[in-house]
């Protein structure tokens, strides 16, 4: 009688390749699981060979016929993939088929995640981990000619429709990087009934509507990076906690003037401009405007020493957080008076003005003389 060993049986001398077939019957989720048992599962399953075997390339230039036949056969399959790539000719019709592939891909993406990320510069879709924003399955469009893309802008619309169609539980959504400035781009965003924060980059809508097109009332964090001030007029927002905006205006009274027809209700403001030549104290004219304000960000912007003359007196700031300012002096004309409140100023990469030497970055030493001065209010120059 042949004796057995355990050590024969042992799973770490099966070849790689039979491994890979193993793990081949696993859920993409138990495989990210099973990546963490040991060092060599860990190589496995993060090799580059291993890894293509859950990405799938799709081209949408072949005939219509062919088109047809791989969208049914995606959607009788039950396979999992962390990464699609769509190549396509962006200079050709969107037709239906075409559509019904990018659609069905984005389905299957999106039902499995509460965050998406949507680049609509490369037409790049990602899943992501809510609690960290961490990547997780994307899909791709590449542009198989050039760098023409007259269709791209439909594509980008459609994508972003699918999203908001197949995607009804989304909780966190980024459109990075839209580059376009039709009005009605995010109107179907109101779909998203579950959303709680919402990104978006380079949107520039010229015109304001009589009422705001998108009505997000479960929203509680909304950012615009690099957008029009009439931007903020678009979203119906009742419930928002924070917004941040970073406008490419120069005109501050503006600014808030939109920003206060529509969003007044937020516990922090974070407000960012690009131009040095704005009236910074005119900003803290309108915080009265915000009766629930309780933190205020303000960056790119030049103090002077009595920019807090028309803050009214009434204000229940607790935050104040300067970003890449440049000051004229830290010991702001009113600062007891007027933030009686406060428990925490923030000078994150500020540029303090010296008669000697001009500007240079505030350091520890500048601050000694403030937290004398407000030693129940914490006193910071870096902020996370």
């Amino acid at each position: 009688m042949c004796a057995t060993y355990e050590s024969d049986l042992h799973f770490d001398d099966l070849p790689f390749e039979l491994v890979c077939e193993i793990f081949d019957y696993l859920p993409l989720g138990d495989v990210k699981t099973a990546s963490s048992v040991c060092q060599r599962w860990n190589a496995i399953i993060f090799s580059e060979v291993y890894i293509h075997r859950f990405q799938l390339q799709l081209n949408l230039d072949y005939s219509l016929p062919v088109l047809k036949q791989m969208a049914q056969l995606l959607e009788a399959s039950d396979r999992e993939y962390y990464s699609v790539v769509l190549r396509a000719n962006l200079g050709s019709p969107l037709t239906d088929a075409r559509l019904r592939i990018v659609k069905l891909m984005i389905r299957l993406l999106a039902s499995r995640s509460e965050s998406l990320y949507f680049n609509m510069a490369d037409f790049r879709i990602e899943s992501c981990v809510s609690e960290r924003l961490l990547r997780g399955r994307k899909l791709q469009v590449i542009d198989t000619r050039a760098k023409y893309i007259p269709l791209g802008m439909g594509l980008k619309e459609s994508m972003l429709a699918a999203i908001c169609e197949y995607a009804v539980e989304l909780v966190d959504l980024v459109i990075a990087e839209m580059n376009i400035n039709n009005p009605k781009a995010l109107v179907p965003l109101s779909s998203l009934k579950h959303l709680k924060l919402l990104l978006i980059s380079d949107y520039y809508p010229y015109v304001k509507p009589p009422e705001p097109p998108i009505n997000l009332p479960g929203l509680e964090n909304l950012s615009l990076i690099k957008v029009t001030d009439e931007s903020c007029h678009y979203f119906r927002v009742d419930n928002l906690k924070r917004f941040f905006i970073h406008s490419t205006g120069t005109d501050a009274p503006r600014t808030m003037d939109f920003i206060t027809q529509n969003i007044t209700q937020v516990s922090r403001l974070c407000l960012h401009f690009t131009a040095r030549s704005i009236q910074a104290e005119v900003i803290f004219g309108w915080l009265d405007r915000f009766p629930n304000l309780l933190a205020l960000e303000l960056a790119g912007v030049a103090l002077p020493g009595d920019v807090l003359k028309q803050l009214s007196p009434a204000n229940r700031l607790q935050k104040l957080i300067f970003v890449s300012c440049h000051l004229e002096t830290l010991q702001l004309d009113g600062l007891l008076e007027k933030l009686a409140k406060l428990r925490l100023l923030c000078f994150d990469g500020c540029s303090l003005f010296h008669k000697q030497s001009g500007f240079h970055p505030v350091h520890y030493d500048d601050i000694e003389g403030l937290r004398q001065r407000l030693p129940h209010c914490r006193i910071m120059l870096d902020y996370d």
